[in-house]
């Protein structure tokens, strides 16, 4: 499963086409698959970040790392803005692109003093939901 959405975001950057809306939800499914066994976090956990329901639980902290992980937002252990800006850039549907980038660019600092990448992750998705509930997508 992960190789399958690693080849995926691997073909969409090759030909930086944006991703449909169905494509990201069908990718992000593949990545819950992955991370959720992991980080042993229930369901209703997992689907309350789509509700903003940001929980302090480090299992919940930990599920948020390695999606982004996943989806190449950190690097040497922390959230590499510039690289999540560019993934948004070539990745995100155009509906919500611009929207998205922007939500990105207001929370740039946000995991700033949070040495454990679970917790800048959180602080991170939560500022990204909270700057724009409307185009806010975590699977």
């Amino acid at each position: 499963m992960l190789f399958k959405v690693i080849i995926q975001l691997f073909v969409y950057w090759i030909f930086c086409e944006a991703m449909t809306m169905k494509q990201m939800k069908n990718s992000g499914k593949m990545m819950r698959k992955t991370c959720q066994p992991k980080n042993s976090v229930a369901d209703d956990k997992v689907d309350g970040i789509m509700r903003g329901e940001f929980l302090d639980d480090t299992n919940l902290k930990c599920y948020m790392a390695c999606i982004m992980k996943m989806a190449n937002a950190v690097k040497n252990g922390k959230i590499n803005y510039e690289q999540s800006f560019k993934q948004a850039d070539m990745l995100l549907p155009e509906e919500i692109k611009e929207e998205a980038k922007a939500a990105i660019t207001t929370c740039k600092n946000a995991a700033n003093g949070h040495k454990d990448i679970c917790d800048a992750s959180f602080h991170m998705t939560k500022c990204i939901y909270e700057a724009n509930p409307s185009i806010f997508y975590f699977p």
